[in-house]
């Protein structure tokens, strides 16, 4: 898998949805091992702390569980009543994930602009 150079979304991000979509569509099953954050990182080309970010995002929507020594594996769901939390996180996590990526949007607009006007200052034209 490859990150998307235009994404704006932080790579830990890319890497956290892409295993989430893998989860949520069922080609990583419950029960099943995830890749080392070392393998991650490998696979992304990324650097080790941004693949272990993306499995804690994972962790903490509740889709995956580290495991002392074995690794980070599927959750299964537990309890009905624990699945719909986890399913109500999911989207959740999905919504905060959109608001990132239009949040950097505009900060990449806002850049432009500030570049923009700073040229204008020191008379620089286009």
């Amino acid at each position: 898998m490859e990150l998307s150079p235009d994404d704006p979304r932080p790579a830990y991000l890319q890497i956290a949805a892409a295993l989430r979509e893998q989860i949520l569509d069922g080609r990583l099953e419950p029960g099943s091992r995830l890749p080392s954050g070392r393998e991650l990182a490998k696979e992304f080309g990324t650097a080790l702390m941004t693949a272990q970010n993306a499995l804690r995002v994972l962790r903490d929507e509740g889709l995956v569980s580290p495991q002392q020594g074995r690794g980070v594996f599927v959750r299964a769901p537990e309890l009905e009543a624990d699945t719909q939390v986890h399913h109500a996180q999911a989207p959740l996590a999905s919504q905060l994930e959109a608001i990132l990526v239009e949040l950097l949007k505009v900060n990449q607009r806002l850049a432009a602009i500030e570049r923009r006007l700073d040229d204008e200052v020191h008379g620089v034209v286009d």
